[in-house]
């Protein structure tokens, strides 16, 4: 691994045939927008293959079922995490 990327969030995900787009956000505080909230920065995207998107999304459901398992994380987390990732 050469080079790492920090993100805060997702900020979209589009679906093009068999590409899948990650746009990648961070916030940037010391920016306020109108209503005074942090600006939000999209500056880099992950493309990648749908199979290879799916094969992430089961690795990141697994390691987020280790954490529950460890009690890292409580099964009502996880379920404000899905109901964020939806919206």
């Amino acid at each position: 691994m050469n080079q790492e990327i920090f993100a805060d969030g997702i900020s979209a995900v589009h679906v093009t045939g068999n590409l899948v787009r990650i746009d990648l956000m961070t916030l940037q505080p010391h920016l306020k927008s109108d209503n005074g909230q942090p600006v939000v920065d999209v500056s880099k995207r992950i493309i990648m293959p749908l199979e290879g998107f799916v094969q992430a999304l089961a690795t990141q459901e697994n390691i987020v079922n280790q954490l529950i398992e460890a009690g890292v994380l409580k099964k009502s987390q996880e379920k404000v995490f899905q109901s964020e990732q939806e919206q």
